[in-house]
């Protein structure tokens, strides 16, 4: 189900979904001074919304409607520009309920936040 594509929030923020399929997506957001917060570094809403994205994309790559009962998310590291890519791992697929992992790097690689997420799978 690709439910990314009618996201009009994500759109509005910049994020762009680059691929998705079969329990695993990728996304990207280029930072702009819209998503900077009080401190000159990007807002933490701007990272978890941009990993609730492609946690949303991998989770509706499959059959049937998947929404998010639990996040959690971590950040390591404050960065002010580039881009950011989330890669997210489908790491527990079970008929009800299914978990990911989703990294979220800077533009040398580095990890700057790590998300879990959990979606109960509608049938």
């Amino acid at each position: 189900m690709n439910i990314t594509s009618k996201d009009q929030f994500a759109k509005f923020i910049g994020i762009k979904i680059v691929s998705a399929g079969e329990g695993k997506a990728t996304g990207e957001m280029t930072i702009t001074k819209e998503h900077l917060n009080g401190a000159e570094t990007i807002h933490g809403g701007a990272i978890f919304s941009l990993a609730d994205t492609v946690f949303g994309a991998a989770s509706n790559s499959r059959e049937g409607l998947a929404l998010a009962i639990n996040v959690s998310i971590s950040y390591f590291k404050a960065i002010s520009n580039g881009k950011l890519t989330a890669v997210a791992e489908e790491i527990s697929l079970h008929r009800k309920l299914a978990t990911y992992i989703i990294k979220i790097f800077d533009d040398d690689s580095n990890i700057i936040a790590l998300f879990q997420g959990t979606v109960y799978r509608k049938s």
